[in-house]
């Protein structure tokens, strides 16, 4: 199922490793195939392009983008080094029929609770901090709590709080346009539809990242 010369993401599985490495998301290139096993390059930090350290037995959350641009996803661990004239690792293939797939789409959206804080740029209202309903890379929903307004339409200042399965904890800032005020029936919370105007593509990236990992945690 996947091709020698793709392109593997890595990410340690838990708080333990992930402790081990300053950043937390790697890449390599799968270079030969064996029996339950993928040879690959030597993982390169996505980050700072430095190359990776790791011990025989260090665990990981991987995932490729296959030809038809879905995303497939499997669990795997480094079961040592290989020779050649390259620096390679050997990483368990736990075979193809265990392989996630998770169709790509543009800016997946996933029903998700997490803090946010809310300010004016060019409308006035009260500052307050909320809850989302939904996020993705290209906006989010969020609950406004009782006895808070927010206007209609305009651009307003917002900070997104990301909790990743690695143990970081990301705080997005962001310039959002409020879309949409949804009105609810009268003992609901109303909500507002926001769309992201002004947000860093690294920013976007950690928030895309976000809603793939809560994507993944529900499909197992």
């Amino acid at each position: 199922m996947i091709e020698i010369g793709t392109t593997i993401h890595l990410e340690p599985r838990n708080n333990l490793d992930a402790s081990r490495v300053q950043s937390h998301l790697f890449k390599c290139r799968l270079v030969d195939k064996g029996e339950n096993t993928l040879i690959v390059d030597h993982p390169m930090n996505e980050s700072t392009g430095k190359l990776g350290f790791f011990y025989e037995g260090f665990q990981f959350n991987a995932w490729y983008v296959g030809k038809d641009q879905a995303i497939y996803s499997f669990e795997t661990s480094l079961q040592g080094r290989e020779k050649g004239n390259i620096p390679m690792f050997r990483i368990f293939d736990p075979g193809g029929e265990t392989y996630i797939r998770i169709q790509r789409r543009n800016y997946v959206r996933i029903n998700t609770s997490i803090d946010v804080a809310l300010h004016p740029k060019d409308v006035p209202f009260d500052p307050f901090t909320a809850l989302t309903m939904d996020i993705s890379g290209g906006g989010a929903a969020i609950t406004i709590p009782t006895g808070k307004t927010i206007p209609p339409n305009g651009l307003i200042r917002c900070w997104f709080v990301l909790h990743m399965q690695s143990g970081e904890t990301h705080y997005i800032p962001t310039i959002c346009k409020i879309i949409r005020i949804i009105k609810t029936n009268p003992t609901s919370n109303d909500r507002v539809s926001l769309q992201f105007v002004e947000i860093s593509d690294k920013d976007r990236q950690k928030v895309i990242r976000f809603c793939f990992e809560k994507q993944l945690a529900t499909k197992r």
